[in-house]
């Protein structure tokens, strides 16, 4: 008999994390539209509702003293972000229209890029499927643009409210109704040390969740109220920066090895080489997490990469400067939560797994999803109405359904599931799936 890593879930109740609202009235935090999450998708969130609330001041007296704010358990926001990047400028300009594009926080436009099959010591350059160009992209640090969108956030008068966990969803009457944030100062044990403070109730009339890949409350509300019923797949990244001696300006993506690309080992993934600076390689190897080999580590497979002539060659001389890693949600549109909204709040960016895995994109979707939040969350509390009331917050899905989000994502659906054929094969279907479309 088989045994399934399913069978032996990790000692976790996603109940614990649901409860009601204890603090006192004159105790708890007040907010109109909460956001957990200061990446791309809220930040954007928070944004595009400061826009809103400048075209009808009527509303920002509604939500009180501190009409948005964003909780975010890194120091600063984009602390904990990590990422490629290419990112497609789409949402950028939806959001800032007229904005100049040198006014915006990326690095370099891709002028170059090219698609590589590597074997042991050998490489050659392959045609660059459509879903993987990026003529009118550009490079940049996830990070750094979150820092930006931060500031632009402030400027609209967001409250940005950092080195702050989102603990718990308050839920009361069957509707969240906010957060409670996580205890500070408690040693490795739980217990309580001399600058232990007590997490707070923040209450709000909107709660947007965006808090990433595997977010925390993302998956407590999904569970809670039964919002998924397909099983996301999971990717882990694992990147370095290099400061190197000469200047690379090519985007690059590989296929093959260091990944066996037998039906039996189902390996799917890739790396990725971009010029991150006048003399900087952002260099990461992406591969999925479905694969049969317990023993593999794209760690492991990364450093194998570096050994590569091709890669090698760019590296020569240069040194480590950074290195990080993180999951990535890549199944796309068949593993999309069946609905994005629930009483009270809904769900944005990686937390909804808004990935677009052949394009190697997910940075605008997120940031789109965020701006639809952030409007169907001010339609709901405009005068007469209610985030709490039933089918208050449907328009946001209708507005997922009906842009460019999921007309993206359903168009790849079959790519990624391909590959369980193993690298040929994948191909193949693949292919003929992209060439039907």
């Amino acid at each position: 008999m088989t045994a399934r890593p399913a069978d032996f879930p990790p000692p976790f109740d996603p109940s614990a994390f649901v409860v009601e609202p204890s603090d006192a009235p004159d105790e708890r935090i007040d907010v109109g539209v909460l956001i957990v999450g200061a990446g791309p998708a809220g930040l954007t969130a928070a944004i595009r509702v400061g826009q809103l609330l400048e075209e009808h001041p009527e509303l920002r007296e509604r939500l009180g003293d501190v009409p948005v704010a964003v909780v975010e358990k890194g120091k600063a926001p984009g602390a904990h972000l990590l990422s490629g990047a290419v990112v497609n400028p789409r949402a950028l300009r939806e959001l800032f229209p007229g904005i100049h594009t040198g006014d915006l926080p990326f690095r370099r436009a891709v002028v170059r890029e090219g698609v590589y099959y590597l074997t042991r010591k050998r490489h050659v350059r392959i045609p660059a499927p459509p879903t993987m160009w990026n003529h009118g992209n550009y490079v940049a640090s996830i990070s750094e643009l979150s820092g930006w969108l931060a500031e632009r956030a402030e400027e609209l008068g967001a409250t940005i409210v950092p080195e702050t966990a989102a603990r718990k969803l308050l839920v009361s009457g069957g509707r969240v109704v906010g957060i409670r944030t996580g205890d500070r100062g408690r040693g490795k044990d739980g217990e309580e040390l001399p600058n232990f403070e007590a997490g707070s109730d923040i209450k709000a009339r909107v709660t947007i969740l965006a808090e990433g890949t595997q977010g925390h409350l993302a998956g407590i509300a999904l569970d809670h109220f039964g919002l998924q019923t397909r099983p996301q797949v999971w990717a882990l990244g694992v990147k370095e920066v290099w400061e190197v001696e000469q200047a690379h300006n090519r985007v690059m993506h590989t296929m093959g090895w260091p990944l066996r690309g037998g039906r039996k080992w189902r390996e799917f993934g890739g790396s990725f080489i971009y010029p991150f600076g006048e003399n900087h390689i952002s260099l990461g190897m992406v591969v999925g997490l479905d694969y049969t080999d317990a023993t593999l580590s794209v760690h492991d497979l990364l450093q194998e990469l570096k050994t590569h002539p091709l890669v090698h060659r760019l590296l020569a001389g240069g040194k480590r400067i950074a290195w990080g890693a993180k999951t990535i949600p890549e199944g796309g549109f068949l593993s999309l939560p069946d609905r994005l909204s629930f009483p009270g709040g809904m769900i944005v960016g990686d937390s909804a797994g808004f990935v677009n895995v052949p394009a190697l994109k997910g940075i605008h979707y997120a940031m789109k999803s965020g701006m639809l939040a952030a409007e169907t969350a001010l339609d709901a509390v405009a005068p007469g109405r209610t985030a709490w009331e039933p089918g208050a917050l449907d328009a946001y899905d209708r507005a997922v359904r009906e842009s460019y989000v999921w007309k993206d994502l359903e168009r790849v659906r079959n790519l990624r599931p391909a590959f369980r054929y193993g690298f040929v094969g994948g191909a193949l279907v693949a292919g003929a799936a992209l060439n039907s479309l």
